[in-house]
């Protein structure tokens, strides 16, 4: 017997690597996910693991009208078993395990996979999606991989994107929206040093944020101390000239008042503000303490101001993290941040599916 790798990004692109040179009938030794370092980092890959026998594979062909009839045979077996969530019947079983066996044991893994993940406050359909995609590779799963494959799929729906800016290029426009207590202001300090200390920006902030007792004196300590200018908007037609003033900025954060997502008139009175300018990017904060269903009754009415990245705020304060995604399956909007205290500006992370999925799944920061 020879042994033979197949790698790729995906595991689905792994296996159909393999299968385009040794068809369906092959014994597949083990599956493992690989780190390679290349040119812009870490790389993540799935290698597959299989034995070759020469006189099996002369005969595939041979047999691949048999496999087919117990494939056939197999899936009317499976719809037996169908369940609300879980439908789930080995194939043919690829360890010295006897069928029966083989499928009490994956059955029973998968239940508990099912009831960890809709505690984890993953909505119903989502679970469901991840499930398939576990069985979709179900020959490849035991004991031990499951909950990679549990986090690998979790990790392929979570989409998030990177602040980027060309210091030499125009200059760019970001600001923070969202409700009350969400940690608005708390992110654009972060976010101003950030860009002022990593990037070495010359940072301009914007306040419109004239509603909250103490929030200009708050923001502007902070200006103050970090030797980042600071102005005021008072009146949506303050906007243009307010620029102008920062003309020589790289980049200008705008903090904005907190407003609840039921008070319609409020959301309309900072689209004024916004309506004034042209804004390259705007960022909504939930706070990941909230529920799913505050979640998205926050993104539905928050659509007016036209948000084209979430930062989820707290995330250290949240007893469980699967309302991140669902509100980011439902809205297919990307993340750029995520917040976990109050120092700046450490207590923030750069968007990564990974690190997001690992949360979500473990609720380990």
């Amino acid at each position: 017997m020879k042994i033979k790798k197949f790698t790729a990004p995906t595991l689905k692109e792994a296996t159909e690597l393999m299968k385009a040179e040794l068809g369906d009938e092959v014994l597949i030794l083990g599956t493992r996910v690989i780190t390679k370092q290349s040119a812009v980092g870490s790389v993540k890959e799935f290698e597959i693991s299989v034995g070759i026998d020469d006189a099996k594979n002369k005969n595939k062909t041979d047999s691949s009208a048999d496999n087919s009839s117990f494939e056939s045979a197999l899936q009317k077996e499976a719809n037996k078993y169908s369940n609300d969530i879980l439908e789930f019947i080995p194939k043919a079983s690829i360890t010295k395990k006897t069928k029966e066996e083989d499928e009490e044991l994956s059955k029973e893994k998968l239940n508990a996979a099912v009831d960890a993940l809709l505690n984890k406050e993953i909505s119903k359909s989502i679970v469901k999606s991840i499930i398939s995609q576990v069985k979709s590779s179900q020959s490849l799963v035991n004991d031990k991989n499951l909950n990679s494959y549990l986090i690998s799929g979790i990790e392929s729906m979570i989409s998030t994107t990177h602040f980027e800016i060309n210091k030499k290029g125009k200059q760019k426009k970001v600001a923070v929206v969202g409700p009350t207590g969400v940690g608005k202001t708390t992110c654009i300090a972060k976010l101003a040093a950030i860009s002022k200390i990593l990037h070495n920006l010359n940072v301009g902030i914007i306040s419109i944020d004239t509603y909250r007792l103490g929030a200009i004196d708050q923001l502007r300590i902070f200006s103050d101390i970090s030797n980042i200018d600071m102005l005021v908007a008072y009146q949506p037609e303050d906007m243009p000239k307010l620029l102008k003033q920062f003309k020589d900025k790289d980049i200008v954060f705008i903090d904005t008042a907190g407003r609840s997502q039921k008070n319609k008139d409020e959301l309309e009175k900072t689209k004024e503000f916004f309506d004034q300018i042209k804004i390259d990017d705007i960022y909504l904060v939930l706070s990941s303490a909230s529920s799913t269903k505050t979640l998205f009754e926050v993104a539905d009415n928050f659509k007016i101001l036209n948000y084209n990245a979430f930062i989820f705020s707290k995330i250290d304060e949240a007893v469980v993290h699967g309302n991140l995604l669902n509100v980011m399956m439902e809205y297919n909007i990307p993340v750029i941040y995520l917040t976990n205290g109050q120092v700046i500006p450490d207590d923030i992370i750069s968007a990564d599916p990974e690190f997001i999925a690992n949360l979500i799944f473990s609720g380990k920061i």
